[in-house]
């Protein structure tokens, strides 16, 4: 099976979405990479964290500068500078957001396994029609999905993913990551699909 780190390899001492994280699902020889979120800041830096809130700091409305000096959070830079062949799973947690900082960014990492994916179609949709060299997907895009996905990539919910549906993506070239899995030994089903586990045993 191939598994994709959720929020990276984290264990007692490693937090998620931190460095330390991605470096240790790199090490890992179970893990075929790592995935993590990334949000903007005031003046358009991406900083990886998953919530909206870095304890009572709104994250958008700080610039980096300030943030940096109470809160350790990494760019996305620093984690696509990582050296891995890896796959490295991108979630854009914003919608109002510099697409022209953010391709920038892409673009300076085309030699990398990146795959880029949100909830957010319109997101999507614009890194798409701006050329992004890198693979996108959409999150549950099943749940409002169209009949030709343009995607090279599509997330799913793993209790909404029968087999025949992920197989059904495989035969038009997309590949499938399925995520919400809870018990790894029950729920590691399918194969050629990539599976987002919280802990690799």
């Amino acid at each position: 099976m191939k598994l994709i780190a959720h929020r990276g390899l984290r264990t007692s001492n490693i937090k998620e979405n931190t460095i330390e994280a991605f470096q240790n699902a790199i090490q890992n020889e179970k893990v075929a990479g790592f995935e993590f979120d990334i949000r903007r800041t005031k003046d358009n830096h991406f900083v990886i964290h998953h919530n909206a809130f870095v304890e009572s700091t709104l994250i958008c409305k700080e610039n980096y500068k300030e943030l940096k000096k109470n809160y350790p959070l990494p760019l996305l830079s620093e984690a696509l500078n990582l050296e891995t062949d890896k796959l490295m799973l991108v979630e854009i947690k914003d919608t109002d957001i510099s697409y022209e900082r953010l391709m920038k960014i892409l673009n300076a990492f085309t030699n990398k396994n990146i795959y880029v994916m949100s909830f957010h179609n319109k997101v999507i949709a614009k890194l798409k029609e701006l050329g992004c060299k890198q693979k996108l997907g959409i999150l549950n895009y099943v749940l409002n999905s169209e009949e030709n996905y343009p995607y090279d990539f599509i997330c799913l919910l793993n209790n909404f993913a029968s087999k025949s549906l992920v197989e059904e993506y495989q035969k038009r070239g997309i590949e499938v990551f399925l995520y919400g899995v809870l018990n790894e030994k029950k729920d590691l089903k399918i194969e050629n699909a990539y599976y987002i586990v919280d802990h690799i045993d």
